[in-house]
């Protein structure tokens, strides 16, 4: 069984596939990179390589708080071997062992580095919503084996044939720089299938439903549901004294991520934290923001999105139509600012399932049963 959700992500990095090189070209592939950034004293934020449209570098950012006897991480990666990365770092920072790895959401690319941490730090707690074990056992795992670990090498000789061919799904022809993005992103597959091969799924242990305080030594650390978004079992976490806030993806950068969303309460969600006296604020993607500038520039898609697919539902369009009547054009170019790659990851994983969850939300159908998997 694949989930709808993996075969939208594959047609999604298809389509954004062509963009700027990703690596260097003259070195095989070694693995996702990553940013060290120090957020407060004990606290930093690992940044791996923006994903635009390779899936080998979708790796979501880890958030480590040293404590005075322990440590909590936010996030796990995608692969077991990258989060090894990570808790070599750890090492690097202090002896004291991971006791929390606090999972934001079911998407993959947050959680199935968590064996890593079950092996390296035995009696580790990981922290999810309820939502999230249970979308992860009826969407993620499914797609595990047959689209991960099975068809990932389908899915790589299919990339070499396009780049054989020259040719975009546009019909217009490879550039320079597409042919080397496409090299890079077939390299960075290659190097992920025996990696994802060695995923074992490690579930949450412990479940919050609502909010959860940790106290740890002096630290305080606020775990939150505040309602569905990105998913509908986003956690954030709030770090009161040191004023950073860790959003997983209900807030992605440069260009979001919309699968499978609730646009309306993701808009209501986001309201809420934007009220936190944040210095910091953690994407579960991409550059960590000190201002609230990239939220507010989110909160006004968002908004546009909503409207515009409300209004074509009150025309009667069906969802074809409704994707045509929809323009964001304008709010593209300031997510984008000529930069074609973003422009591309955001037609690829904001603009078209973005349109087709408001669309259903409109509509009032957004959780009845996703149609049958078209591969």
């Amino acid at each position: 069984m694949t989930t709808r959700r993996s075969w939208q992500i594959l047609a999604a990095v298809a389509l954004a596939a062509g963009s700027a090189p990703i690596g260097a070209q003259d070195r095989p592939y070694q693995g996702p990179g990553f940013e060290k950034v120090a957020l407060a004293p004990g606290v930093w934020a690992f940044v791996f390589d923006n994903p635009l449209g390779n899936l080998a570098n979708v790796d979501g950012t880890a958030v480590v708080i040293v404590n005075a006897t322990d440590v909590v991480v936010v996030d796990a990666q995608w692969t077991p071997a990258t989060a090894r990365r990570i808790i070599a770092e750890i090492r690097k920072l202090t002896p004291n062992p991971v006791r929390y790895v606090i999972t934001t959401h079911w998407h993959g690319d947050h959680w199935f580095g968590n064996q890593a941490y079950r092996d390296a730090f035995p009696g580790v707690e990981f922290v999810a919503h309820p939502n999230t074990l249970l979308d992860l056992e009826a969407q993620e795992l499914p797609s595990l084996e047959p689209t991960w670990k099975t068809n990932l090498p389908q899915f790589i000789t299919d990339l070499g044939d396009r780049l054989a061919k020259g040719v975009r799904r546009d019909g217009t022809p490879y550039t320079a720089a597409d042919s080397a993005s496409v090299k890079s992103q077939i390299a960075a597959l290659r190097w992920a299938v025996p990696k994802v091969k060695e995923i074992v799924p490690v579930r949450p242990t412990l479940l919050v439903a609502d909010s959860l305080v940790l106290r740890r030594g002096d630290r305080t650390i606020v775990i939150r549901h505040l309602g569905r978004g990105n998913t509908r079992g986003d956690l954030s976490v709030w770090l009161p004294a040191e004023r950073v806030l860790v959003t997983g993806d209900l807030l992605v950068n440069p260009a979001p991520y919309s699968f499978g969303s609730y646009l309306s309460e993701w808009k209501a969600v986001l309201t809420q934290l934007r009220t936190l006296p944040a210095v910091a604020v953690v994407p579960g993607h991409g550059a960590v923001q000190r201002d609230w500038a990239y939220l507010d520039l989110f909160v006004e898609l968002l908004d546009a999105t909503i409207r515009q697919t409300r209004d074509a539902v009150a025309k009667g369009l069906d969802l074809e139509a409704t994707r045509k009547a929809v323009d964001l054009s304008a709010l593209r170019t300031r997510f984008a600012g000529g930069n074609v790659a973003v422009g591309r990851a955001f037609d690829a994983f904001f603009l078209a399932p973005a349109v087709e969850r408001g669309w259903l939300e409109a509509r009032g159908e957004l959780d009845r049963p996703a149609p049958p998997n078209q591969p």
